[in-house]
C-alpha cells in the first residue's frame, strides 16, 4: 500500500531509502564497495553528479585532474563550473600518478575499472599510490565506475573505492548501461562526512529523479530479477564482443590494432594508413557509421585521429560481421 500512497508525492531529497538500500547490497556484493543506504545520492546522471560534486567541494577556481583522454561530458560540466582542468597522460597501466603527485589538483576524476575512452585498467600499486596522495593531500578521488559489470577477460576488477580505508573516493555509479540510458538513473556514494555537509548545504534541492523510475527499479532489483538480467545481458555482450573481435581479425587482419577489448561496450581501432576521417567519411557511404574519439582529448592533435571507435551493445551479431565486412572493404 505505501508504494500507491507515496508515488503522487515527491521523492526524499537523497532519493527513495529503499533502491538506496538494494544499490548498497548490489555494490557490496558485486563492487566490493562498502556503504550505508544514507551515503547514497539518486542523481539524474553522472553529469547532475558532477554539478554537484563541484559545489559541494567547492571547486570553482580550483584544479581538477582529469584522463587525458576523458570522458568529454564530464569535461564539459567542470569547465561549466569554473573548474581548472589539469589534463593528466595515460599509460599502459593507467594514469600518470607522478603527474597528480606534482599537481595543484584538489580532486581527480577518473575511470579506473574501464578507462574512457581506451580502457586500460589502472594497477593495483597506482590505486594504492593514488590514495596515499588523497590520503596525504586531502584531495578527493571521484571514481566513476560507469560500466564496471561487463568485463569478458581476466579476474573482476574491484573498485577503487573499495580499497580507500580513509573515506577519500566519491563513487559514481550509473544504470544507463546495465539498464536504461533514458531512465536517467545515476548515484553518488558519498563518504559520511560529505553526507553530512551535502544535506546542510543542499537541504532545499528536491529530487531530481521521478519516484515512479525510482520505485520500479527499487523492485526490479528487490525481486532479483536486476542481477539476472545482469547475467543475461554479460552473457549476450560478450557473444557480441567476440564476433567483433572474430570480424576485425578476419576481415581487418594486421591493417588495425585492437585497443581496449577487454571490458566494455565499445573497442578502439588505431588505424594503419588511412585517418579517422576518411575511414569515417567512406563508411558512411557505404551505410556504417562509427566513430571518432577525438573530441575526448582536450588538447586535440593528430593522434586522435588515428584511432576510430566502434560500439557493439545494440547491433546483432549479424550486423555486427556486416558491418566490420563493409568498414574493411573501406581500408586502403
Amino acid at each position: 500500500m505505501r508504494i500507491f500512497l507515496t508515488l503522487p508525492l515527491y521523492s526524499e531529497n537523497q532519493g527513495e531509502f529503499e533502491l538506496r538500500r538494494e544499490i548498497s547490497n548490489y555494490l557490496l556484493q558485486s563492487r566490493g564497495v562498502r556503504s550505508a543506504p544514507e551515503q547514497i545520492l539518486i542523481t539524474a546522471g553522472t553529469q547532475a553528479s558532477m554539478a554537484l560534486i563541484c559545489l559541494l567541494l567547492a571547486l570553482r577556481e580550483k584544479t581538477v585532474a582529469m584522463e587525458e583522454p576523458g570522458y568529454s561530458g564530464v569535461r564539459s560540466v567542470l569547465e561549466d563550473q569554473g573548474c581548472y582542468i589539469d589534463p593528466v597522460p595515460l599509460e599502459k597501466d593507467g594514469l600518470s600518478v607522478e603527474h597528480i603527485q606534482t599537481s595543484r589538483a584538489k580532486a581527480v576524476y577518473l575511470t579506473p575499472s574501464h578507462q574512457f575512452p581506451f580502457g586500460m585498467v589502472l594497477s593495483i600499486s597506482k590505486r594504492m599510490r593514488l590514495l596515499k596522495w588523497a590520503y596525504q593531500t586531502g584531495g578527493y578521488i571521484i571514481e566513476d565506475d560507469y560500466d564496471g559489470e561487463f568485463r569478458y577477460r581476466g579476474h573482476p576488477i574491484p573498485s577503487l573505492k573499495s580499497l580507500d580505508e580513509q573515506e577519500r573516493v566519491i563513487y559514481l555509479g550509473t544504470f544507463s548501461k546495465s539498464f536504461l540510458p533514458s531512465a536517467r538513473l545515476s548515484y553518488i556514494v558519498f563518504p559520511p562526512s560529505l553526507m553530512v555537509q551535502y544535506l546542510r548545504k543542499f537541504a532545499a534541492y528536491n529530487q531530481s529523479v521521478s519516484p515512479i523510475i525510482q520505485r520500479a527499479m527499487d523492485l526490479f532489483m528487490q525481486t532479483g530479477e536486476f542481477e539476472r538480467h545482469i547475467r543475461r545481458m554479460r552473457k549476450l555482450y560478450q557473444r557480441k564482443h567476440q564476433a567483433l573481435l572474430r570480424s576485425i581479425e578476419q576481415y581487418m587482419g594486421n591493417q588495425v590494432k585492437i585497443v581496449g577489448e577487454k571490458s566494455g561496450l565499445h573497442i578502439l581501432l588505431k588505424l594503419k594508413g588511412v585517418t579517422a576521417f576518411e575511414l569515417i567519411k567512406n563508411g558512411l557511404q557505404k551505410g556504417v557509421k562509427v566513430y571518432s574519439p577525438s573530441r575526448f582529448w582536450l588538447n586535440p592533435n593528430t593522434e586522435g585521429n588515428s584511432y576510430i571507435m566502434l560500439g557493439f551493445g545494440g547491433l546483432s551479431i549479424e550486423e555486427i560481421e556486416k558491418g566490420v565486412r563493409l568498414l574493411a572493404s573501406c581500408l586502403p
